[in-house]
């Protein structure tokens, strides 16, 4: 995907992208901007603070909480989302080239599968610990 943004002159990485698509439906949490993309909070106040330097977000104080922090996309970051979409898109139709549409639904069934397991003797490993 980089090697994608960076052909088309677009200043964002794939982890920056899926941060612009969870605020494009209005401002989320930190901290669930953090669940979301499976990043600690450490990780995620750096991705965030890049994605302020570049005047794509803002972050804001809660009213009722001042440790809970809004985060919210600005016009420029809703413009390069707009402009990034169809070039996610074609790449994720260039992908799916000759794959039918029930391949597709068993591949991502086997994939759930596999994360089912995954988390199952993750589990199992923590609590045998």
């Amino acid at each position: 995907m980089k090697q994608v943004f960076d052909q088309a002159s677009i200043s964002l990485t794939k982890e920056q992208f899926i941060v612009l698509c969870h605020l494009e439906s209005g401002p989320q949490p930190q901290t669930s901007l953090a669940m979301i993309t499976e990043r600690d909070k450490g990780s995620l106040t750096r991705l965030v603070q890049t994605l302020e330097r570049k005047n794509y977000v803002i972050k804001k104080s809660s009213k009722n909480d001042n440790r809970v922090n809004f985060v919210e996309i600005t016009q420029l970051g809703n413009s390069i989302l707009q402009k990034t979409k169809p070039i996610v898109n074609q790449v994720f139709n260039d992908v799916e080239q000759q794959i039918s549409p029930e391949e597709l639904t068993i591949a991502i069934s086997v994939l759930e599968k596999i994360q089912q397991n995954t988390l199952k003797i993750i589990e199992q490993k923590e609590i045998n610990v």
